[in-house]
């Protein structure tokens, strides 16, 4: 068994991907490890990373994560390496590593594939230095979507590299026929193998209360124990409470942003279908907001951003799944054995 290099643009799915692989590839009894060469610069300092910890915790390993991570990616990260060919020897030297403790090793990409290109550190020109395949994981939104695969095969291709195919992932119900009968098509015209159409599962692609905790900061003032609530809208509360609720309503399972000393209308969103609310300018509520809140079983998270800085923070959210939440892990492993072809990929994947 050899390894494979999961890519894929950030917010496509890739975890959840890499994830259900290794549940597949354990479950027929191999051992499993994982790598992800190039992190995101974390927003704290010292903070791991969650999808090592995920990873590992999957894996049944306890690696320290400064042998899976070796390099932190960021905006200015000419300011903080130069020396691509001696990283690219490190990354190389730590993968090979791995595979020889292991049947399979799955190397997980950073945000782009093209991350890091100018000291040869992009997902493709690794994943041709160790002799793995490339897997292209696609978020699907429109149909620009075709055009962003078939860019990104053509950066692997051209990089060297071997690509294995693509999976389809996070796809929209109203999209699901136009990505089979369509989009398919389309790119396996071009030779590419397309491995899955997975569609959207709000468990697993829909981020959590937590995850905009864990962004924006604050003070919870009430519904701690309901940060595992899903958000699948964000509404800004800035208009008169004669027009809130419609406003409101169009919009199931919202965060509901508005400022602190707004009580009407935090109180009519908590009237409505919302799963937290998120109070700016570091104004604490009218009372009853929170004691409302906490009959609702809503969180009310206090930030002392601004409305607009606030909003502008949100765009760093995105669903992370962690060890113990046993729903989306399952989530996750159920669509992939329902939505891929798990024995066309694993071909491919053995292919020289």
């Amino acid at each position: 068994m050899k390894g494979i290099f999961v890519s894929g643009r950030y917010g496509s799915g890739k975890t959840a991907v890499c994830l259900a692989m290794a549940l597949k590839l354990q479950a027929e009894g191999h051992q499993v490890r994982y790598f992800k060469p190039l992190g995101v610069m974390p927003a704290v300092v010292g903070r791991e990373d969650e999808d090592v910890t995920l990873m590992q915790s999957v894996c049944g390993c306890a690696l320290p994560h400064q042998q899976i991570v070796l390099m932190h990616s960021g905006p200015q990260y000419l300011s903080r390496y130069h020396r691509g060919e001696e990283y690219q020897a490190s990354i190389i030297q730590a993968y090979r590593a791995l595979a020889a403790h292991s049947d399979a090793v799955i190397v997980e990409g950073t945000t782009f594939l093209h991350i890091m290109a100018s000291l040869s550190l992009d997902a493709p020109t690794l994943a041709q230095k160790m002799g793995v395949g490339c897997l292209l994981v696609s978020s699907v939104e429109d149909d620009y979507t075709v055009d962003r695969a078939i860019l990104d095969c053509a950066f692997i291709q051209a990089k060297g590299a071997r690509l294995v195919g693509v999976i389809f992932n996070n796809v929209p119900r109203p999209l699901l026929g136009k990505t089979e009968g369509v989009y398919r098509p389309l790119l396996e015209q071009r030779g590419i193998a397309v491995l899955g159409v997975m569609p959207k599962d709000t468990i697993i692609a829909v981020p959590t209360v937590r995850a905009y905790h864990d962004v924006l900061g604050g003070e919870i003032l009430t519904g701690e124990e309901h940060l595992e609530l899903l958000v699948e809208d964000v509404l800004v509360g800035a208009m008169s409470l004669e027009g809130a609720l419609s406003y409101l309503r169009r919009a199931p399972n919202k965060a509901f942003i508005t400022g602190g000393d707004r009580a009407d209308l935090a109180l009519a969103a908590l009237e409505t279908s919302t799963s937290v609310i998120i109070l700016t300018g570091g104004l604490y509520p009218d009372v009853r907001v929170i004691y409302r809140a906490a009959d609702k079983k809503v969180p009310v998270i206090l930030v002392h951003h601004d409305t607009y800085s606030t909003i502008e923070k949100l765009r760093e959210v995105s669903r992370k799944i962690r060890p113990g939440d046993a729903r989306a892990i399952n989530a996750a492993k159920r669509g992939f054995e329902a939505h891929v072809d798990w024995a066309r990929l694993k071909e491919l994947m053995l292919c020289p």
